[in-house]
């Protein structure tokens, strides 16, 4: 089997941002030099703050002595330090979410393509849980870009339910990608208050979770059966579970 004809699964189980980061960096490397397939990444960071390339979306609402002394973890771009160094803005990972991160070769599809692709797998997910969302090219208030989320509507009001945020690496004309989603599981709210996720004022864009839309908590290893299934179908590979090494 070539490394083109499955996309491995590494469920890392909890994980802080910073070892996922590293895991990351490790297989990206591997995939670029291709000694390694596509991976798919599936974790659980304690509470973190993660800033984006476009600082025009990185709004926060606290210091980061704020930010520490409520026990979150904040990673921004500073010189010879880690961070996210992928798209988009502000955002908030922690328990109760599924968080999703694409190593992978994105030159068959391109960048708008891949995101797509990704937010459909969300759709599909969501879906399996009798919970409707849509894809809406919803704008950014503070840029001129289509923002990919995955939306559920009530009562006219659009809510957040996946944030999604990847970074690009070109190698001899081809694209690799790395980051990916952030699905609102089980999670509470109250973090989200700190920032403008991915640069939507908090007063007009919320959050929301599967949890709080069907009135009870659901069990993350079944949503993560269901994305790995959905994944499978919408990229039309096969999924093979795999270790880290």
């Amino acid at each position: 089997m070539s490394l083109e004809d499955s996309i491995q699964v590494i469920d890392l189980g909890k994980k802080s941002y910073e070892e996922a980061l590293d895991i990351q960096l490790h297989l990206l490397e591997k995939r670029r030099n291709n000694v390694e397939k596509d991976t798919l990444i599936l974790v659980e960071h304690p509470p973190t703050i993660t800033l984006g390339g476009d600082d025009k979306w990185n709004v926060v609402h606290a210091s980061e002595k704020e930010i520490a002394d409520k026990g979150i973890a904040f990673f921004k771009r500073e010189e010879g330090k880690k961070w996210a160094s992928r798209g988009g803005g502000a955002a908030y990972l922690g328990p109760g979410q599924i968080i999703g991160y694409a190593i992978m070769d994105i030159t068959p599809y391109g960048i708008n393509t891949f995101l797509r692709r990704l937010e459909e797998v969300m759709i599909r997910t969501a879906r399996d849980f009798n919970i409707e969302v849509n894809r809406v090219d919803k704008m950014n208030p503070t840029t001129d870009k289509l923002y990919r989320a995955t939306w559920y509507q009530k009562d006219g009001k659009y809510y957040v339910l996946c944030t999604k945020g990847i970074g690009v690496r070109a190698e001899r004309e081809r694209l690799f990608s790395h980051h990916g989603f952030a699905l609102n599981v089980n999670n509470e709210k109250a973090f989200y208050e700190l920032i403008d996720p991915c640069g939507f004022p908090k007063s007009e864009i919320e959050q929301i979770s599967m949890q709080t839309i069907l009135g009870k908590g659901l069990s993350l290893e079944e949503v993560k059966e269901n994305i790995v299934k959905n994944f499978s179908e919408v990229f039309e590979r096969i999924m093979e579970y795999g270790v880290c090494v």
